[in-house]
């Protein structure tokens, strides 16, 4: 297993120096098996470096001041909208001996005949899957080759992802995790470019609501007749 390490400290600033301390550090928390919660800062270039390769699916030795590390895995994180920062990051301590769960990236390759000669449209049904596996064995991602997708009734399903036996998917074996359509015929097409029928009387709502304004017209017609026939008298 790859080991990769990352040093933080804890975290006990507060006021005026922990908003001096988030100009170079994030904000994280570490929590799990064995180890008490606690507050951590973890530099903001270090830890992208280390996201990059590591991502959420792979063991991190973390290192807190200088302490025996722990293992644990990125278990959430959050960013700035805007500017795509980290923000907070999650740490997991966990044990190497229990299996846990995580989500893995899906990687696909090949060429599918149903998209490059027939001219079908790709449909990825999953772009990850959860899967179960003692920390050391997580996959960092799984390939999926698409060139079995010759015709549009070929599909690739759960079953046949390749996966380690140590890796068990946590989704039924015959889910679809990708399928070719086929191209819209030209009467399909013809269809999409034909006139909408505009007429807004036949819609649920504002014929109702016409028809009450002519009620209420018809109601003051009637009003200023009776006016008119009590000024006569």
């Amino acid at each position: 297993m790859e080991t990769i390490t990352l040093e933080v400290k804890k975290r006990e600033e507060t006021g005026r120096k922990m908003r001096e301390a988030v100009a170079k550090n994030i904000p994280a928390v570490i929590y799990g098996n064995d180890v008490t919660s606690d507050s951590l800062w973890v530099d903001a270039t270090t830890f992208e470096r280390m996201f990059a390769n590591a991502g959420t699916n792979t063991v991190v030795s973390l290192v807190i001041d200088g302490a025996k590390p722990v293992n644990v895995l990125v278990y959430d994180y959050q960013t700035d909208p805007i500017t795509d920062d980290f923000t907070h990051v999650d740490f997991y301590a966990v044990n190497m001996k229990e299996e846990v769960e995580a989500e893995i990236p899906l990687i696909f390759i090949g060429v599918s005949a149903a998209v490059k000669e027939l001219g079908g449209t790709l449909i990825k049904n999953n772009d990850t899957l959860f899967v179960k596996a003692l920390p050391a064995d997580l996959p960092h991602e799984i390939e999926v080759d698409i060139t079995k997708l010759a015709t549009f009734e070929d599909g690739i399903t759960v079953a046949d992802v390749a996966v380690s036996d140590k890796v068990t998917i946590v989704l039924e074996d015959g889910a679809t995790i990708a399928s070719v359509t086929a191209p819209r015929t030209e009467e399909e097409m013809a269809e999409l470019d034909s006139e909408v029928d505009a007429d807004v009387s036949k819609i649920e709502g504002v014929a109702d609501e016409q028809d009450g304004e002519g009620e209420d017209e018809e109601g003051e017609e009637k009003s200023d007749s009776s006016e008119e026939k009590n000024e006569e008298k």
